[in-house]
């Protein structure tokens, strides 16, 4: 191949790994790169992947390396090198790329609008996912874990309480379950709400008696997640409540993730038998952001 166009190799490649990853990931990583170079050396190839943002690069050459150089491999018929940087389209990329690669998304319309649907019902924040979670030494091991419950909801791990201090990223990962969930299954069971919700909700229940109605939303979820569990500490009625959806959700397989800005040993007026059921799964800390991450959220 001695004369390569760049932009057509490129769309080409992207139209590959499309079929190897869902739109919604396609279309934050992967819709705005370009192939900003590509060279002969000898009997292989160098191509440079040109990204819009740092944060960009950095996501593709930590989780789609493989995938990237495996599509250019293929279409290249032999080994391509590869290098990512931040460089934005040219005029005319832009121009061939909306032409070519806008038609694979129209077929996809009706179901970005369902999913798009699912993540409102579910008060999912939609930029939470994990392809935008920066990892880090002070966050792999609650990513990793949050990652293995993504893959078996309702197994080893659950509940799975992450906790640590405000602002480090406790919500964006436990959100991020529920997209994977929904990316999965549109019509997956996922709810999302903070310890102050489902303590009003109960209040709610009890003053217009309408338990049962409280019940029925919860308990039939497949995952819930509860932020700021510890806002239900000292609250009587209200924990008697999450005890026996705790109960009804486990038994049932669904899966239970929770944060809070404590380990369950250290939540004052949390009863015991609550506290006992949070320490039966897997609790996992975030630290303060490391200097590795503040330079990738940067």
């Amino acid at each position: 191949m001695e004369d390569i166009d760049k932009t057509r190799l490129w769309n080409d490649v992207c139209e590959s790994i499309k079929l190897n990853v869902s739109s919604a990931i396609f279309s934050t990583w992967f819709s705005q790169t370009h192939l900003a170079a590509l060279n002969k050396l000898g009997d292989r190839y160098s191509a440079d992947v040109g990204c819009p943002t740092l944060f960009a690069k950095s996501t593709l050459e930590t989780r789609y390396f493989g995938l990237i150089q495996n599509s250019l491999n293929e279409y290249l018929k032999t080994h391509c090198d590869l290098i990512f940087s931040v460089k934005q389209k040219t005029a005319s990329e832009i121009k061939i790329n909306s032409e070519t690669i806008a038609p694979l998304f129209e077929k996809d319309k009706v179901d970005h609008e369902r999913l798009n649907m699912s993540i409102s019902r579910a008060k999912l924040r939609p930029s939470y996912t994990f392809n935008n979670f920066a990892v880090s030494s002070s966050n792999q091991m609650a990513w990793a874990a949050a990652e293995a419950v993504s893959k078996n909801p309702g197994g080893a791990y659950n509940p799975l309480f992450i906790w640590g201090g405000v602002g480090i990223g406790k919500t964006h990962l436990m959100t991020a379950i529920g997209h994977s969930a929904i990316e999965k299954e549109a019509e997956s069971k996922v709810f999302f709400c903070t310890g102050e919700d489902f303590t009003n909700d109960i209040v709610e229940g009890i003053r217009n008696k309408t338990t049962q109605s409280f019940r029925d939303k919860y308990r039939k979820l497949e995952i819930l997640l509860i932020d700021d569990i510890q806002f239900i500490a000292g609250k009587d009625s209200v924990q008697e409540e999450f005890f026996h959806t705790f109960n009804a959700l486990v038994s049932s397989g669904s899966q239970i993730i929770l944060t809070s800005d404590q380990p369950p040993s250290e939540i004052q007026k949390l009863e015991e038998r609550l506290r006992s059921r949070f320490e039966a799964g897997l609790i996992v800390d975030i630290a303060p952001p490391d200097f590795e991450l503040r330079c990738a959220i940067v």
